[in-house]
């Protein structure tokens, strides 16, 4: 009979791929994958779906099964901060990739971003979005613009500007210094602004 409570012995038969110590780790961590997961999307105000968390947790387990990860644990007396961490920064990667996948048309990006930053990333010869079209097409070319930009920058602009994060709130989601943050975002608005000059 295996012993649940047991974290050494279980890590070590997983190593191993039993299958029946494999459910019983499943069935041990399944919550607290859970949990991490929503609660690290949570903290900073971004939504997921149950869909969505389930879908991370399958992944989360998949990959330590596919990849061996147990076998890089040193301390295996008590593996529930790893787990923790682990299913944090999946819940991370999957708000990069969901962001890099969402399309455009259903982010309605000209209302989420307010006047002032509207105004600071649009260049002065622009009209201001006054009127339904105009909303449309700002939208559009905000979008647009957006798309274009690197990876990294793409997803911290969102984050700041759709999502409304403060740049320690980004650098702390994302791990970075907070002066990268600023840096990225500074660089960001730029190439909006020049983007949307020469459209």
């Amino acid at each position: 009979m295996m012993d649940e409570k047991n974290d050494p012995y279980l890590i070590e038969a997983c190593i191993k791929k039993d299958l029946a110590a494999w459910s019983i780790l499943v069935k041990k961590y399944s919550g607290l994958i859970y949990t991490s997961i929503e609660n690290r999307l949570k903290k900073y105000g971004l939504d997921a779906s149950i869909h969505d968390i389930e879908d991370i947790r399958q992944n989360i387990f998949s990959d330590i099964w596919k990849n061996g990860k147990l076998s890089h644990i040193t301390n295996r007396d008590d593996i529930s901060y790893w787990i923790a961490i682990l299913s944090g920064n999946a819940a991370v990667e999957h708000f990069r990739s969901s962001q890099a996948r969402q399309s455009r048309n259903t982010i309605p990006l000209s209302h989420k971003i307010d006047e002032k930053e509207l105004n600071e990333i649009f260049p002065s010869d622009i009209p201001g979005p006054n009127d339904e079209l105009a909303r449309a097409e700002t939208q559009e070319r905000i979008e647009l613009a957006i798309e274009s930009l690197p990876a990294s920058e793409k997803l911290m602009i969102k984050l700041y500007l759709i999502h409304n994060k403060k740049y320690h709130e980004i650098a702390e989601f994302l791990s970075v210094p907070k002066g990268t943050v600023s840096s990225y975002i500074k660089r960001a608005k730029e190439k909006l602004k020049e983007a949307l000059k020469d459209n």
